[in-house]
């Protein structure tokens, strides 16, 4: 069942990271202006988010806020089911309702966000690369420094804008640099450096996950 769940590609996986964003902190974001996007259309759109099926009456649309640039922030509360299996005496989330008939693996949203998370730390993490080879090509050399604080004083804003200190994770990266080499890095779902989750760049290189 998870293997055909793994096989619809990255819109849906995109789409489940959305699903639980929503759930979980009901928040979600809406391209355009706050006073082109009435309640009706906001919970018209989370009626369907991820292939849901939800009624109208399990969606309620709080307020609607402008965000930053065309973005709108939806405070919204969606009422559904889960279903909990029970494993070696204990109980876990398996499953989330979508509509009647329609359950979602609750693993396939954790993957989902977990997936997306990752790739938008490493598009930071190629980020930094970019700052520090302009920061190399004037300067000759890269920023020496033990920690991502001394790094971004070098670096922004002309080199890096805007300033980013922390992974998708809440945690902050972490950066070692000489004047011919450097390595930032996430410390990954786990939120401890030195894991095999570690997001690595070196020299502007990603390093594979366990290396």
């Amino acid at each position: 069942m998870l293997k055909r769940f793994y096989d619809i590609g990255k819109q849906r996986f995109a789409a489940a990271a959305a699903l639980l964003a929503v759930l979980m902190g009901c928040a979600w974001f809406v391209a355009g202006a706050a006073e082109n996007l009435g309640i009706g259309r906001a919970r018209s759109e989370l009626q369907r988010l991820f292939g849901a099926d939800f009624k109208r009456d399990q969606v309620q649309v709080r307020s609607i806020r402008s965000g930053q640039g065309d973005n709108v922030i939806v405070q919204a509360q969606i009422e559904t089911a889960f279903r909990f299996v029970r494993e070696d005496r204990e109980w876990r989330v398996a499953e989330i309702r979508l509509g009647d008939r329609n359950w979602e693996s609750v693993e396939l949203v954790e993957e989902a966000v977990r997936r997306e998370k990752a790739r938008r730390t490493e598009i930071t993490l190629m980020r930094f690369a970019d700052g520090l080879d302009y920061y190399r090509r004037e300067r000759g050399r890269y920023v020496e420094a033990e920690e991502i604080g001394r790094l971004l004083d070098e670096l922004a804003p002309r080199y890096l804008s805007p300033i980013v200190r922390f992974d998708l994770w809440g945690t902050p990266l972490v950066y070692q640099g000489t004047a011919q080499r450097y390595r930032i890095a996430s410390a990954g779902p786990d939120r401890r450096v030195g894991t095999e989750d570690d997001l690595v760049l070196e020299n502007g290189e990603l390093k594979p996950q366990g290396e």
